[in-house]
């Protein structure tokens, strides 16, 4: 991993070239970037991201979130906007603290409720079908961003890999790159919260979870897309009707 010093750690700012696939290749560089919300970058940061080339920027948050904390005007550039969870009923899902704070059986009751959503999420995920359908027109340079850059983007960039023909024990670990990056804020938050974790120690997962991921997080997800569909271009042709000479020739286009 070759961290981009222009950017802040706690941006979760990288990108997804470099990685070696199943085929012997490599994902092409500055093509597929992942961060934390524009929003949040400073005006040197800002600048830096005009340089990149970018065609298109996937805003995975909720109208919401968006509303809330607008990211920055950038011409030129596409803008998609386009919540990357939804709950059974149709609703966009905020990833609010409130829920992370418990404790006991609530603390409890909402990480197997997370657990439940996250093993859900790669599927009728109408805003991964939209990224998709944005990378097979070639509108890239892309960034895919949340709110920290390490959930919904996380999943995303997990299916990016994959679909690419990154080995699922490499889209793991780039999964898992984001307690790295925001290593600071995690222990930061575990350390306010070691008397409560003492006491219930439950409050740690949800700690690690609401600042960074978790390697069980990451397995649910690539173990529900494999459990259901046997193998990634099978998951492809179902869920986004992308057949296995597309998938072929997204590798010619994005891989070397």
């Amino acid at each position: 991993m070759i961290k981009d010093t222009r950017f802040r750690d706690k941006l979760n700012f990288r990108q997804l070239g470099g990685y070696m696939t199943t085929e012997g290749k490599t994902v092409k560089d500055n093509i597929f970037y992942r961060s934390g919300a524009p929003f949040f970058m400073s005006q040197s940061e800002i600048e830096t991201l005009k340089q990149l080339g970018l065609c298109a920027i996937m805003d995975l948050r909720s109208n919401e979130e968006i509303s809330q904390r607008p990211d920055p005007e950038l011409p030129n550039i596409l803008m998609i906007k386009h919540s990357g969870a939804i709950s059974e009923g149709g609703e966009e899902i905020n990833f609010s603290s409130e829920g992370m704070n418990r404790i006991g059986e609530g603390g409890r009751e909402q990480l197997a409720l997370l657990k439940n959503y996250y093993a859900r999420m790669p599927f009728n995920n109408q805003a991964f079908r939209v990224l998709f359908e944005r990378i097979q027109k070639g509108d890239v340079p892309i960034l895919i961003h949340c709110a920290s850059g390490k959930d919904r983007t996380g999943v995303a960039c997990m299916l990016i890999l994959l679909a690419l023909g990154v080995d699922r024990e490499i889209v793991l670990e780039d999964y898992l790159l984001t307690n790295v990056y925001r290593r600071g804020a995690i222990q930061k938050k575990l350390e306010e919260d070691k008397d409560i974790i003492l006491v219930h120690p439950e409050r740690e997962e949800l700690d690690r979870m609401t600042f960074g991921v978790t390697e069980e997080i990451g397995k649910i997800v690539l173990d529900a897309i494999f459990n259901k569909y046997g193998s990634i271009e099978t998951y492809f042709e179902k869920e986004f009707h992308i057949n296995r000479n597309e998938i072929q020739r997204l590798r010619s286009l994005y891989t070397e």
